[in-house]
């Protein structure tokens, strides 16, 4: 073969092996149809499923947070109770002095309990409860002998009195009332009727001031939050007859500095008064 065909053959292969390779490069990028199509049915079958999830789970959030506020709604009441009728036992009314003075506020409410067959506030239940534990402990025969009263049973009780004092001590109507106002006040002048008060007994008969129970209320009750309300030889300053039975919730931190300063109830209230100024 001369020399110029030689040539000739060789540009021509190498223009066919240049042809070939653009044609590789040319298909390198290709996609068959088949897969194609199945991409397009995959992502067809995937995006409906992410909705319904994206759906079923914002639907469980809001379920979720409904279910929220339908017991926020629920219990709101129940707390609006709850301030209603523990709101009695703030300071203001653990120290409230009640008496023929000064009666007892018309629009004061009471949250009664039962405890052991007497009916109390419910702002003294848990320190009467932690007092009367701790007296049978001690191997103490401390009862409760009277608790709230209504307005209606006082009424009926100085009444009572009044009548009992005009017949078997010869008084006038006038002293009879006010004697009895000492020991037995009339409706709405009354302690018992706030039912932050009790009265005790040593579950036998005899003079109470005279026994253990009586002693032991004396140095103890302050720790349950109770005073002795109408001590002996300060009738003066509560205006009542000496009552040994007669004990007053006001709290644990007022019935200790009241203990400590060995006052009544009455001069406790004109210190604070005092110190206030």
């Amino acid at each position: 073969m001369k020399k110029n065909e030689r040539q000739y053959a060789k540009t021509a292969l190498r223009k066919k092996q240049i042809r070939q390779h653009r044609s590789i490069d040319r298909h390198s990028d290709f996609v068959p149809e088949s897969e194609t199509g199945s991409g397009l049915k995959k992502a067809m079958v995937i995006i409906p499923l992410l909705i319904i999830l994206i759906l079923i789970v914002t639907l469980i959030a809001g379920i979720t947070q409904f279910s929220k506020i339908l017991d926020s709604t629920k219990t709101k009441p129940e707390e609006e109770s709850v301030s209603q009728v523990t709101a009695a036992s703030d300071d203001s009314n653990l120290l409230l002095v009640i008496s023929p003075e000064s009666p007892l506020p018309s629009d004061y409410k009471t949250n009664l309990v039962d405890f052991d067959g007497i009916q109390v506030d419910r702002c003294i239940k848990d320190g009467l409860e932690e007092l009367m534990s701790d007296a049978a402990e001690a191997g103490l025969s401390l009862k409760l002998s009277c608790g709230y009263v209504s307005a209606e049973v006082q009424h009926q009780q100085y009444s009572a009195e009044v009548s009992r004092l005009q017949a078997e001590e010869s008084m006038t109507a006038k002293n009879a009332a006010a004697q009895a106002e000492k020991t037995i006040p009339a409706e709405n002048c009354s302690e018992l009727q706030s039912g932050l008060a009790v009265k005790f007994s040593q579950g036998s008969s005899g003079d109470f001031s005279a026994s253990r129970e009586y002693f032991w209320l004396t140095a103890n009750s302050a720790k349950y939050g109770f005073i002795l309300r109408y001590p002996e030889g300060r009738e003066k300053s509560t205006g009542f007859d000496y009552d040994p039975a007669h004990f007053r919730f006001v709290g644990k931190e007022n019935a200790n500095k009241i203990k400590t300063l060995n006052m009544t109830l009455e001069e406790y209230n004109a210190y604070l008064a005092a110190r206030s100024e």
